[in-house]
């Protein structure tokens, strides 16, 4: 692992430029005092970010976007706790939701994370070469 670097109060759109062209690898953490937000880069490129709103459980997602009801989660929950399996699996396979709506879905909820680190103002930023993002969770 490398020294952090601490960024500062910097555009994420400046540093993703800089990531790129430098092809960093390692992990960004934009701190700002309402969410921490982090992104991996791998090579200059972004390879996953994780944050507290992209931590949301997949049922809390697809019930704000409209797409399952409170009633359909808990149903495919208790089938979960007695079969295991994975929820999105488990809501596909009960036919609650198709499989390419899931994905739209988390696509669309992964995208308005991103967004959030995009439009971030008063953060401080900082990286950490040479780490992964498993580290930050």
């Amino acid at each position: 692992m490398g020294e952090i670097k601490q960024l500062g109060k910097v555009q994420f759109g400046d540093v993703v430029g800089t990531a790129i062209k430098e092809h960093w690898s390692g992990v960004l953490t934009i701190d700002n005092p309402e969410y921490t937000e982090y992104v991996e880069f791998k090579g200059g490129s972004i390879s996953g970010f994780s944050s507290a709103e992209r931590k949301k459980l997949i049922g809390e997602i697809l019930t704000a976007g409209g797409h399952l009801s409170p009633e359909e989660v808990k149903r495919a929950v208790d089938h979960q706790k007695k079969n295991g399996g994975r929820l999105g699996d488990i809501l596909v396979e009960l036919e609650m939701i198709t499989r390419q709506r899931l994905e739209e879905a988390m696509a669309l909820h992964q995208m308005s994370v991103l967004a959030l680190c995009l439009s971030a103002k008063d953060s401080e930023l900082s990286f950490e070469p040479d780490i992964a993002l498993e580290s930050k969770k």
